[in-house]
């Protein structure tokens, strides 16, 4: 009478603990496909920012001063692929603030466009200027400038 019930219960032990198995089993592949399906979506994004800067290209092409005060108008031609825009100008490392004209406006493909601006730093004629230009998409173009 007692050995059924020891069968029994061996029996229901041991789909107790396959449910349980099957459950965690079941959470843990969930878990892993909805993790790797955001890691792929990421890496597909950060290779469509890494194609689109590799199309991105363009030169400083002039870099006009008066002699008087800091304000520079420097002439970009863009060569790429894309329209690109012109989002930062540092002067020897220090951070452009002041923009006349031509920041964040649309430079399209095989056209020029001028960013005026007030270096930060003091224009001196003689003197060397590292003028690096960073684009929206984060593509940076240094020119070496001496007025």
């Amino acid at each position: 009478m007692f050995k059924g019930r020891k069968a029994a219960s061996e029996v229901v032990a041991s789909l107790v603990i396959l449910l349980i198995v099957s459950i965690l089993g079941s959470s843990l592949y969930s878990f892993s496909i909805t993790t790797m399906m955001y890691q792929q979506e990421n890496m597909y994004a950060d290779i469509e920012v890494e194609i689109a800067r590799s199309k991105e290209s363009y030169k400083v092409i002039h870099i006009g001063w008066d002699g008087l005060g800091d304000d520079l108008n420097v002439m970009i031609l863009n060569y790429g692929q894309l329209d690109l825009k012109i989002s930062e100008v540092y002067v020897n490392g220090a951070m452009t603030t002041t923009y006349l004209s031509g920041r964040l406006e649309t430079i399209q493909t095989t056209k020029l466009a001028n960013v005026v601006l007030t270096s930060p730093v003091p224009i001196i004629a003689g003197s060397n200027y590292e003028i690096v230009l960073a684009s929206q998409r984060g593509v940076s173009y240094v020119s070496n400038w001496t007025p």
